[in-house]
């Protein structure tokens, strides 16, 4: 594709935690080179990115996230006593929700489709229209870490158990090409930087202390109920929330290559799975400074091609 035919793409924007912030840098790195964003479809944290942008609020949640600390991300956890997930999530909900704000998904000015999954039929769900947050807080519902969200009648989950990379929903749009980001590509290494990890890191390796005050509360819990192990081996024991997590991640990845297989891009990024944790969110500039390199490597690529 030559610099001549840099026009309107849809972008797909996948699930994959903390890795998402990599779609920060996708999307600057696709406004400086000149393509226009005439459609999105996002799953999970791609939901959230891709709202924020539709919204004209991106700039904004990245200057927030790019501040978060290892300490300050404590503020944001509310435990969901007797919920269906560890956190209700209410206390970061409503920050975030003061960074984008009140739209409706069928008013903004970019057409948008925010993917979940029904808990109860077990199926995905495209939304593409309604309150945009309610949207975003229902394909962000980890399983087992953040509660359900009811949307409609419709208790909804995470949008990456069904469809991590979701390019289904740009099919029918009237762009000239469709552009995917998936956060599970293989472990690779910035040329030239040793800031990014290659190696899956080892899951006691640098936890932050937020991590740390969870798995110290799920332990006294399982004690008090008498489910604590006493054969544990205190080198590969994982929390819940690490469980949870990691389980997510190896079924995300998977599926986003069967996704892939069935509806190829025009376009793939792949910001490899072993950029960071699912839950650093602390890491945000060297995430985002990802997501600029990989975009930048593909887009070569493409405009050669």
């Amino acid at each position: 594709m030559t610099d001549s035919k840099r026009k309107t793409i849809s972008l797909v924007l996948g699930s994959g935690g903390a890795r998402g912030l990599a779609h920060i840098g996708v999307i600057r790195t696709l406004e400086r080179q000149g393509w226009k964003i005439g459609a999105i479809a996002g799953s999970s944290i791609g939901a959230l990115i891709g709202g924020f942008y539709a919204a004209g609020k991106l700039d904004d949640y990245a200057d927030w996230v790019q501040e978060l600390t290892e300490f300050n991300v404590l503020r944001y956890l509310d435990v969901a006593w007797g919920g269906a997930g560890m956190l209700k999530g209410e206390m970061l909900m409503e920050t975030l929700q003061e960074f984008v704000g009140s739209h409706r998904i069928e008013d903004l000015p970019i057409p948008l489709t925010l993917v979940a999954t029904d808990v109860r039929t077990r199926k995905e769900v495209w939304l593409s229209d309604g309150d945009l947050f309610d949207a975003i807080r229902a394909s962000i519902a980890v399983p087992t870490v953040f509660t359900p969200h009811r949307v409609g009648g419709r208790l909804l989950l995470d949008g990456g158990i069904l469809n991590p990379v979701p390019i289904a929903p740009t099919l029918q749009d009237p762009t000239e090409a469709i552009i995917a980001v998936s956060l599970s590509g293989v472990p690779k290494r910035i040329d030239g930087s040793n800031r990014l990890v290659t190696e899956h890191q080892k899951i006691k390796k640098n936890r932050p202390r937020y991590h740390e005050k969870i798995e110290t509360f799920i332990d006294q819990l399982q004690k008090k109920l008498g489910l604590e192990s006493n054969e544990r081996d205190e080198r590969d024991k994982l929390s819940l929330t690490e469980a949870a997590l990691l389980s997510l991640d190896t079924m995300q990845a998977s599926i986003a290559r069967c996704m892939l297989a069935a509806y190829p891009p025009d376009l793939l990024i792949e910001v490899p799975i072993t950029t960071c944790g699912a839950h650093e969110f602390y890491r945000a500039g060297e995430v985002i400074e990802a997501g600029e390199y990989w975009a930048e490597r593909a887009l070569e690529r493409f405009v050669k091609d």
